[in-house]
């Protein structure tokens, strides 16, 4: 028996591990494996051609006269004539008298004679003549007089507490606002968060002057954060007092919003 070249790859290793028999056997599984792809082919090639025969076949059309049965309208029924109308009666007209209106003539009076001035001194003036005392001996009470009315006055009183917002004079920091940025300036200290971040920008602080001038209520009431808020906060209570607000020449409470800005250089 001949020496095949699969027996001589395959000499001294196990033969029975798969890879033996697969060599032996790949001749006839690729010829086994054509000759199955030319029969699908052909199967596929035969049916694909009869369909096509079958399909060009012209298909018989039977045409099918109809006809159908005329259809007679409906009759109309004829249109009666209207009747004429009757001619207006004769109204019979009634009897008339003539109608004529009354003259309208003016009343003579009797002229009355105007009185002389003895009478009219003597005697009240109005529209018609009455007999009565005469007018000098009559004493006349004049009517009680009616005191004017008194006006009194409401006198406003003002919340001694009230907060404005806008005033006849303005607070004012004691020496002007140089002398209020040289104190913000001394007074006020970068937080290490801030500097560590960055950070910067301008914090809005409100707060209440009093009549004496001092600093009460500080809000922030637009912050920045990082410490900011807090350090603005801290140097507005710090403020010495200022210069009241007055209104009515009298000091008020003044309600002031005031910008603290922070910036790294």
């Amino acid at each position: 028996m001949p020496v095949t070249l699969d027996e001589i790859i395959f000499e001294h290793r196990n033969k029975n591990y798969g890879a033996y028999e697969l060599r032996k056997t790949y001749t006839s599984t690729v010829n086994r494996a054509m000759w199955i792809g030319i029969t699908l082919f052909s199967a596929l090639f035969i049916t694909s051609y009869i369909f096509a025969h079958q399909k060009d076949k012209e298909e018989k059309v039977t045409i099918v006269e109809l006809n159908p049965g005329l259809i007679k309208p409906d009759e109309i029924p004829p249109v009666e004539p209207l009747p004429e109308p009757e001619p207006p009666r004769e109204v019979e007209r009634a009897r008339t008298i003539q109608y004529v209106a009354p003259e309208v003539v003016q009343n003579t009076e009797e002229e009355i004679p105007p009185p002389t001035p003895e009478e009219m001194e003597t005697a009240v003036i109005s529209t018609a003549t009455t007999p009565g005392e005469d007018a000098t001996s009559i004493i006349t009470e004049a009517p009680p007089a009616i005191a004017p009315p008194v006006e009194t006055k409401i006198a406003e009183v003002e919340d001694e507490n009230k907060e404005f917002i806008t005033v006849e004079v303005n607070p004012s920091f004691v020496g002007g606002t140089s002398e209020l940025y040289k104190f913000l300036g001394k007074t006020l200290q970068y937080p290490s968060a801030a500097q560590r971040n960055n950070v910067g920008g301008r914090v809005y602080m409100s707060f209440v002057i009093e009549k004496d001038g001092s600093i009460t209520d500080v809000k922030v009431v637009k912050g920045v954060g990082f410490g900011l808020d807090e350090e603005a906060t801290r140097v507005v209570k710090l403020m010495p007092k200022w210069i009241p607000g007055k209104q009515n020449g009298r000091n008020v409470r003044v309600r002031f919003t005031l910008p603290v800005t922070f910036k790294l250089e």
